[in-house]
């Protein structure tokens, strides 16, 4: 028997950095990201991808590790980056409530690394490892809030959609 998409169904600490997965909990479910553990040795975050965000938060937040079941997609997903020209620009503050930003080759989520929603710390996230960078990126880059992930297989599924929201 083939299920498409595969997932598996595991605990978050069962995850590895960078891992695409299905965030449930009683306050709502979406998509998110596995964080690495930061430098202080703290265990990794949750990174919130939406479309719905739990918690009151109303944009890309990091979560504190908590002990619960996820449906994971693992690294089995694709970044669909836009190709339209009015789709990017160069200054993050221009970001709405989820943006990537592409630095090089590598794609960072623009998000929230504050300690509650409304106190906002701006942090990236490298989609690839996990990996939290605060403040500034490592070199040259441009940001986008259209895009898509999708999910390879007999078709390509895409599974969270922001190519048809407006650019700044």
């Amino acid at each position: 028997m083939e299920v498409n998409p595969p997932v598996n169904i595991t605990r978050f600490e069962q995850l590895e950095p960078g891992d695409l997965f299905i965030y449930m909990s009683d306050r709502g479910s979406c998509y998110a990201l596995k964080t690495e553990k930061t430098r202080d040795g703290d265990p990794s975050d949750i990174l919130i991808l939406g479309p719905e965000f739990p918690y009151d938060a109303k944009e890309s937040a990091l979560l504190k590790w908590q002990p619960t079941t996820v449906v994971s997609f693992g690294k089995s997903y694709q970044i669909i980056l836009p190709t339209n020209p009015s789709a990017w620009f160069l200054n993050g503050d221009t970001r709405t409530a989820i943006c990537l930003a592409v630095c090089g080759e590598d794609v960072y989520v623009c998000t929230n690394g504050g300690s509650s929603p409304g106190r906002f710390f701006q942090c990236f996230v490298d989609m690839k490892t996990g990996r939290i960078i605060e403040n500034r990126l490592p070199g040259i880059s441009a940001y986008t809030n259209q895009w898509k992930i999708a999910l390879p297989g007999v078709e390509v599924r895409t599974i969270l959609d922001y190519s048809s929201k407006v650019s700044p």
